[in-house]
């Protein structure tokens, strides 16, 4: 993996799915900043003043869901892409899953996940 990729963003109003996502993050070796989020709107907030090299995005949040931030990320110039998105959720509905491939998604991981499948796809975004 890539050396200069070095900053990540969780958002998932799930604290349990965040922490596990921290400490997959921390064992890969490659981030020197884990951003936490537990909402959208506060992740959208975030994704404003910092550029990350990965963001790892819940669909179905309190505030701002997930497409809602891909929809703002897609209509604007910002660093932040929808490229390095990995939509992290349990429930993926057929609407919001074309919605996403439209905004620029690629990567989807369904939870329950185990740690090998993570380390997989954040491999493909940031390889």
């Amino acid at each position: 993996m890539n050396p200069e990729y070095k900053d990540v963003i969780i958002i998932d109003d799930d604290p349990g799915v965040c922490e596990v996502l921290s400490l997959y993050c921390e064992n890969l070796g490659i981030f020197r900043n884990i951003v936490v989020a537990n909402d959208g709107a506060l992740g959208y907030a975030k994704l404003k003043n910092q550029k990350f090299s990965l963001i790892l995005l819940d669909i179905n949040m309190p505030k701002k869901s997930g497409i809602d931030i891909l929809e703002k990320l897609s209509n604007t110039n910002e660093e932040n892409s929808p490229r390095n998105v990995i939509i992290v959720s349990g429930e993926v509905k057929q609407a919001s899953l074309q919605l996403a491939l439209r905004q620029g998604v690629k990567i989807f991981l369904i939870k329950p996940f185990d740690e090998k499948s993570f380390v997989e796809k954040v491999k493909l975004v940031i390889a």
